[in-house]
């Protein structure tokens, strides 16, 4: 039990640092940016998947978009519940209005930000996501999802005693698809004799949809839960922690106090830190 509450405490610090390593710069773009002066009348603006108050992804955003404001003296805009859909006339709409930078948070604004950045060459855009960027005014930041996925299906199958573990997550998206794959490697790396489970809900809102998943996954005999799901997740790790003997490994803030004593652990990704550096 000591050795693997030490194999615990140890990759735990590996994924925290994985996550503070991914979204720091090189030297030379912090060298860059502090000879940078920026404009009183700098707009900036952003959309947000959900809701500003999540306790997860969105909120996030929402800090880091704060952030800007503060650091940089910025005037900002922000618009939730953006869907996929109507992302690309959201964009649009700010650039018209003329915000000198507009940000995405979410993979799957994409297909929006290419067209829209396209059509307003002189307005700057970013995504907070994994993506190569176009070279001229479309850019993107992200973290190392692959390496966290892996850490933190490694840790699911150390602690479950029912063999079954799930990740949970909102959208099919190739961040996701990669960290899914890697979580279900990372398990099985750590015992041959488990049994994975990986949902993708195609929501990062619907609380119910992802609640009967959960409970659904419950009650295939699943003890550890990964949810990376925004306010869909909250909804999910509140009921299935009512439950004895289950834990919940949370993601992108600290989500400790939506289950005490049930969150194993949270994956904590510095969003704000990583929005200043876009």
């Amino acid at each position: 039990m000591r050795h693997q509450n030490f194999l615990i405490s140890f990759f735990l610090a590996i994924l925290t640092l994985l996550l503070v390593v991914s979204c720091q710069r090189s030297p030379s773009d912090t060298e860059t940016s502090s000879k940078v002066e920026t404009p009183s009348n700098f707009q900036v603006a952003m959309l947000l998947s959900g809701s500003k108050e999540d306790e997860s992804w969105s909120q996030a955003g929402y800090e880091g978009l704060r952030a800007i404001e503060k650091n940089y003296q910025a005037q900002i805009a922000y618009q939730e519940y953006v869907s996929n859909v109507d992302s690309e006339e959201v964009m649009r709409k700010y650039a018209r209005e003329g915000y000198d930078f507009i940000i995405g948070h979410s993979g799957g604004y994409i297909n929006s930000a290419e067209i829209v950045a396209q059509e307003f060459p002189r307005t700057k855009f970013a995504l907070i996501t994994t993506y190569p960027g176009n070279n001229h005014n479309l850019g993107a930041v992200g973290f190392r999802s692959g390496e966290v996925g892996y850490l933190t299906g490694l840790l699911a199958a150390m602690k479950t005693k029912s063999n079954k573990v799930a990740y949970v997550v909102g959208e099919n998206y190739p961040v996701y698809q990669e960290e899914a794959t890697l979580f279900k490697r990372g398990a099985e790396a750590t015992n041959q004799s488990i049994e994975v489970f990986t949902k993708f809900l195609g929501t990062w809102t619907d609380e119910e949809k992802a609640t009967k998943v959960a409970l659904d996954l419950l009650a295939a005999g699943v003890d550890i839960f990964a949810f990376n799901a925004d306010e869909a997740g909250v909804a999910a790790i509140k009921t299935v922690t009512k439950k004895e003997g289950i834990y919940v490994i949370g993601w992108t803030k600290d989500q400790y106090e939506l289950a005490p004593d049930r969150i194993l652990t949270s994956v904590l990704q510095d969003i704000p830190q990583l929005i200043l550096n876009a």
